[in-house]
């Protein structure tokens, strides 16, 4: 691809970029994906499709919300209805605003393509900076109005969300946050898109330019050494981003979890407490790599965060789990090590990273799909090739692979739940889940085909009932 435009350098003309793209054509020349025209029609097929499968899915998880009248049987001790009702208007808000995401996705998507929003944009930055005749920052420049306009382009739906569908759902501000607060962080999400994307633009245009037609290993290369540093980092020194972080005094809890330790090989000495500023999940994590051995608890877990009733606010009193219900969870992430889970889970997110590139790298390098995007074929900035190919020509293959990763995730939940069990610790883990979902109660009813796609855990109410199969099969067995 030549960028070589003319430009006199004693006069600093600013250099023109000939707008020779397909405009408003809708007429093919030829019937092939080598046609512009035909390509656009293609690709804004393919999203049109991929978005109305799911709000498809979206729409029957409201159907379901709607058919939902009570609690499950088994969570009616443990959810109030005027809790239950809570959490079917905050899913269904949930919900909608996603269904809605998905609907403002392909009219923008049929708007950029058709009208050339994308070139529009790399006009605007050659006309301001032409005068520097250098590609690398030309893109940067590039990816700085490119990244702006894709939060922009994000406000329409936001407006929509907080000023109807949370009115109309009556959703309690305190725990959502107000649009002036949303709009806030938007402005420092475009901040640190800025910081993030513009350093890492002449590193990829540099991969891209110097790794040949398979440039795509390079990057699949450097992601993989940026994950193995985080899993370095995060085992020798934990998430101090979030929290302090402080190791298990000796008491009830450390000679609780003594023997489950043990069990799976950690040493008793191993178990931090997370003091966390602003988290709202109660979760642990158990870690074995770079050898190191640790388990994380995050205060929240712990009943009444392990805190005398003086330093808590009255609606964080009575929260957590007892020691043997944190037994029995750490048990569930102590199994997740043993069974290789995390292993398994970075391989395989690789390996499907490794095939996206693959098929990315091969559509990168067609000028027709920046044709059909309205830039011309003798000049658009490279670094686009990147959004157009994820957004309009991979959606069917990360459709497929969301679908079998989900599946998997939500599989190792349940192995690691059986392994527990077999250990003896399947009704006190039952116990815990119910503690759970009454502690930070959410709407316990998911379509299946919606989870498939849009959940990577399954539900409290489906572990529970997974864990009394394996109770009944065991009672039966014997």
């Amino acid at each position: 691809m030549a960028y070589a435009l003319y430009q006199d350098p004693m006069q600093s003309q600013p250099m023109v970029v000939p707008d020779t793209g397909i405009g408003l054509r809708l007429v093919p020349k030829q019937f092939s994906l080598t046609d512009p025209v035909l390509l656009r029609h293609v690709l804004c097929m393919m999203n049109l499709v991929r978005n109305i499968f799911h709000v498809y899915l979206c729409w029957r998880q409201l159907r379901t919300c709607n058919w939902t009248k009570e609690p499950p049987r088994k969570l009616q001790d443990s959810l109030s209805r005027s809790a239950f009702n809570t959490t079917k208007d905050e899913e269904m808000y949930s919900v909608e605003s996603l269904l809605l995401s998905y609907i403002f996705d392909s009219i923008f998507c049929w708007i950029e393509l058709y009208f050339g929003v994308y070139p529009a944009l790399w006009r605007a930055i050659i006309r301001y900076y032409g005068i520097v005749d250098d590609l690398i920052w030309q893109s940067i420049a590039y990816v700085a109005l490119f990244s702006s306009y894709m939060v922009a382009r994000r406000l329409p739906q936001i407006f929509y969300s907080k000023l109807v569908l949370s009115k109309w759902y009556g959703i309690n501000r305190e725990k959502s946050m107000s649009l002036v607060g949303l709009l806030c962080f938007f402005s420092l999400l475009l901040v640190m898109l800025q910081v993030i994307l513009i350093p890492l633009t002449p590193v990829f245009l540099y991969i891209e330019s110097h790794g040949g037609r398979f440039f795509v290993l390079w990057i699949w290369g450097f992601l993989f050494v940026v994950t193995i540093a985080a899993f370095a980092v995060f085992s020798l020194f934990g998430l101090p981003c979030i929290g302090t972080t402080t190791k298990l005094v000796e008491g009830d809890l450390y000679s609780s979890l003594t023997d489950i330790l043990d069990v799976f090989g950690f040493p008793p000495g191993c178990v931090y407490i997370i003091r966390t500023f602003d988290i709202d999940t109660a979760t642990a994590y158990a870690w074995n790599c770079c050898c190191r051995q640790r388990v994380f608890i995050f205060e929240n877990l712990l009943f009444n965060q392990g805190r005398p009733l003086s330093e808590l606010l009255p609606e964080e009193i009575g929260k957590g789990l007892h020691s043997q219900e944190v037994v029995a969870y750490i048990a569930h992430e102590l199994a997740h090590s043993r069974l290789k889970h995390v292993v398994k889970t970075f391989c395989m997110l690789h390996a499907s990273l490794l095939v996206y590139l693959m098929i990315f790298g091969t559509c990168y390098h067609e000028t027709v799909i920046y044709e059909a995007a309205g830039f011309s074929a003798s000049f658009y900035p490279p670094i686009v090739g990147y959004w157009l190919v994820y957004k309009y020509v991979m959606p069917l293959y990360l459709t497929i692979t969301n679908w079998i990763i989900f599946y998997f995730l939500r599989k190792f939940e349940y192995s690691a739940d059986k392994y527990v069990f077999n250990l003896g610790y399947g009704d006190v883990l039952s116990t815990a889940f119910l503690k759970l979902f009454e502690d930070g109660p959410v709407f316990p009813v998911v379509d299946p085909l919606y989870m498939m796609w849009h959940r990577s855990r399954p539900t409290f109410l489906q572990r529970i009932h997974r864990l009394s199969k394996l109770r009944k099969s065991k009672m039966s067995g014997s």
